[in-house]
């Protein structure tokens, strides 16, 4: 009995731990330019930038929370591509890698990621709709945006889900009413080469579609060299995607706008590149060494040959198949008044063989080829608001309800020392999990100097209360299964007050809080201790100042927010003894503060001109250990998804050159502090290093008068080798520590062809 819960534990922390123990969701920051689709640029140069972060459209100046946007010039001209690229170039957000393939990567802000066996802390969403299953910001989602968006700190007040570390927003490109588009076409090295387009088509009165995708391939960096599988490359691309989005307008009043996507991805899986082997490893008297004694020599053979060069035992390999509908209809009852409801529905299909040792040893690896699903995940959101203006729109208001119900399969055969060795092989196991969510929420804002008289004065409140419902099932091996059921429930609120000093400076403080939800240790029966972990907590208070003025002639924009937060029934995993076992089980463990300060900036020194940066600095402290049993995992242990420091300097210059087009030169680099990802004081990494990237392009726009664009480009242009996770099994029976790298320097050329209009 104690030897099957200790293989249910082990295994069931294989599949869910390694993804979910770094994930992260995101809140927002100060954006460094404005989107395309909606910024209009003041008459001296600096750029309106709107903002949908209160779910109506605002100037970011104006709205009381740090959020940073992006544009897609901004995106293609810093080379933002996939999630890493995304959180360099934004305050206080990182990605996690390490432990599966390295598109899985996942988002932290703030401090708020994921925790083992819990959901991430930062949401993204595409057009208005929560994904939690980290399809948004991979490399080939990027393409025909109307802006990114990442709002910081906590979110529910206003959102479909809760989030304390923020959401990022995704933006589609929507249907306009004149016959346009584009198509562009990128080559570079690795054999780089990918293609997207839009075209616009306005139908007929009140019908309008817009039907974009994109397609790419490239090799690997990263190229066996093992006996296994010599000559086989990782790190590759290959993936289409493709989006079609019609509006209706049957009425004056009513606005529907239906949206169906699709995404595939076929690659060989990331490179794991072990560093580190911990020759006292194994299980049950077993040492890794006793089977595989060439372990060792095989962990210093790689580190002689660097991190391009790897040799593993697995056939790595990784599918993923995804599509989703979503439906968006406002119906206006008054010029004040109207009503939204969003649906949407979405299923998610992924499977993969990867290496977790990357090794030429059978030590720890998940998949193989035809195997059942990695990840099978449907999900059916539903949101129903009411939004408008009292009072000569003296207030702004949007109430709703939000449901949610997620159905997850996960599973395959598992490697895992000692036991795939004793058993004869991979292991068999799958775990599911169905959710729902429901929730109540509203907020307002009201303008105090219409209604009060008290010049310069905005105040906001929101609450929202939630209910939750989770189920999991878990076989290994064989029946019967290991089951478990919880129910939650929790209110967050939002209260800000905000004081324009003139049209162009405003200060603000905001007080408000966010739950993580709750969870089920499934190999722990019902009615015992830790069969449930309540959801964590984060309340924070932040108070900022944007403000946008000159310097002589030079126009500038500086935002600066600075927080606190106080961070309750922090989820960690612990060992503890239930029914003479001793399991690991995600808990509420400790409690924490996070604190920290943010800037971002744009200066326009003469005309043509703009220099612009961002700037996060974050401490972070566990404050309460909840017993002595967490007390031994978290006394002395690094706050996770913390970098103390992190900035960019961005630098751009646009010049008309008759006869030729328009000219624009863009350097932007970014350069984040090292920070750890290790949950306890166990873990032998204890931080991955700090790294900084250089980014250039040249773009000539309108060649020669002509709609076509030309761009060179170059990401990490100085080489930089850095890693951006770590699957950090050293203390374990597996005895293996291993880093993911980011991408070498990638360099190419773009042609765009700009038609319609």
């Amino acid at each position: 009995m104690q030897f099957s819960r200790f293989l249910l534990s082990s295994a069931a922390g294989l599949a869910f731990g390694i993804p979910l123990v770094m994930a992260p969701q995101a809140a927002a920051q100060e954006p460094t330019a404005p989107p395309e689709a909606s910024a209009a640029e003041h008459d001296a140069g600096l750029a309106v930038i709107v903002v949908t972060a209160r779910r109506r459209e605002e100037n970011l100046q104006e709205v009381p929370l740090s959020v940073s946007a992006f544009t897609p010039d901004q995106i293609d001209r810093a080379g933002m591509d996939d999630r890493t690229a995304l959180a360099d170039n934004t305050p206080s957000l990182i990605t996690i890698t390490g432990g599966y393939p390295s598109e899985f990567a996942f988002f932290a802000l703030r401090g708020q990621g994921p925790a083992f066996g819990s959901v991430p802390g930062v949401v993204p969403y595409f057009a208005e709709v929560p994904n939690v299953i980290t399809i948004d910001g991979r490399v080939g989602t990027y393409f025909d945006l109307a802006s990114v968006q990442v709002l910081a700190g906590p979110q529910g007040t206003l959102f479909g889900k809760n989030a304390t570390g923020g959401n990022i927003l995704f933006e589609p490109q929507r249907p306009t009413d004149v016959f346009e588009g584009y198509v562009r076409t990128q080559f570079g090295n690795y054999n780089d080469q990918r293609i997207e387009g839009a075209v616009n088509l306005p139908i007929s009165d009140g019908v309008k579609l817009r039907v974009s995708g994109e397609a790419g391939r490239r090799d690997g960096y990263t190229i066996d060299v093992g006996p296994n599988f010599n000559g086989k490359d990782y790190d590759n691309l290959g993936y289409e995607s493709l989006r079609a989005i019609l509006s209706l307008q049957p009425t004056d009043a009513l606005d529907i706008d239906t949206i169906g996507r699709y995404y595939h991805s076929s690659n060989n899986g990331g490179g794991t590149v072990p560093f580190a082997f911990n020759p006292a490893a194994g299980a049950l008297g077993v040492l890794v060494t006793d089977v595989f004694p060439g372990t060792p020599a095989a962990v210093a053979a790689q580190n002689a040959r660097g991190p391009r060069a790897v040799a593993y035992d697995l056939d790595q390999f990784s599918e993923t198949d995804y599509w989703q509908v979503i439906n968006q209809a406002t119906y206006r009852l008054s010029d004040n008044l109207r009503i939204r409801n969003i649906a949407s529905y979405s299923d998610f299909r992924n499977i993969y063989g990867y290496d977790y040792d990357g090794t030429p040893f059978p030590i720890a690896g998940q998949g193989q080829r035809g195997d059942v699903p990695t990840n099978a995940v449907d999900t059916f959101t539903e949101e129903l608001q009411l939004q408008g203006s009292l009072f000569d729109d003296a207030m702004n208001f949007a109430t709703g309800i939000y449901f949610d119900k997620i159905d997850s399969e996960a599973g395959g055969h598992f490697t895992q020392f000692p036991f795939s060795v004793f058993l004869g092989g991979a292991l068999p196991a799958t775990f599911v999990t169905k959710g729902k969510s429901q929730a109540v929420f509203g907020q307002a804002t009201a303008d105090l100097e219409k209604l009060a008289g008290w010049r310069g004065f905005t105040v906001t409140g929101g609450y929202r209360y939630t209910w939750e419902q989770v189920k999991t099932s878990t076989i290994i091996l064989a029946p019967p299964a290991s089951t478990g059921a919880g129910e939650f429930d929790y209110g967050s609120y939002n209260i800000s007050l905000d004081y324009a000093f003139d049209d162009d400076i405003h200060a603000y403080i905001t007080a408000r809080d966010a739950f993580k939800a709750g969870g089920i240790n499934g190999s722990v029966p019902e009615g015992l201790p830790f069969h449930t972990f309540p959801p964590e907590k984060l309340s924070d208070i932040e108070v900022g100042l944007k403000s946008e003025f000159a310097i002589g002639d030079m126009e500038a924009r500086a935002n600066i927010a600075v927080y606190s937060g106080d961070y309750q029934n922090i989820q960690r995993t612990t060992a503890e003894v239930i029914s003479g076992a001793l399991l690991n089980v995600t808990r509420s463990a400790a409690e924490g503060r996070i604190r920290g300060i943010e800037f971002t900036g744009a200066l326009i020194p003469l005309e043509g001109l703009t220099l612009n940066g961002t700037y996060s600095y974050m401490e972070s402290e566990y404050t309460k250990v909840t017993d002595a049993s967490a007390g031994a995992i978290l006394a002395g242990s690094p706050f996770p998804y913390t970098p103390k420091q992190k900035y960019s300097l961005g630098v751009t210059y646009e010049t008309e050159i008759p006869q030729a087009g328009t000219l624009v030169l863009n350097a932007a680099y970014a350069n984040q502090s090292s920070f750890s990802t290790g949950q306890t004081n166990a873990s032998f990494v204890r931080a991955i290093p700090g790294y900084g990237t250089l980014s250039l392009s040249a773009d000539l726009n309108n060649v020669a008068g002509s709609p076509v664009d030309l761009s060179i480009f170059a990401t990490n242009v100085t080489d930089e080798v850095y890693q951006t996770g770590t699957a950090d099994f050293y203390n374990s029976p597996f005895g293996i520590a291993t880093y993911t790298y980011g991408e070498p320097q990638m360099y190419g050329i773009r042609l765009r062809y700009r038609f319609g209009q």
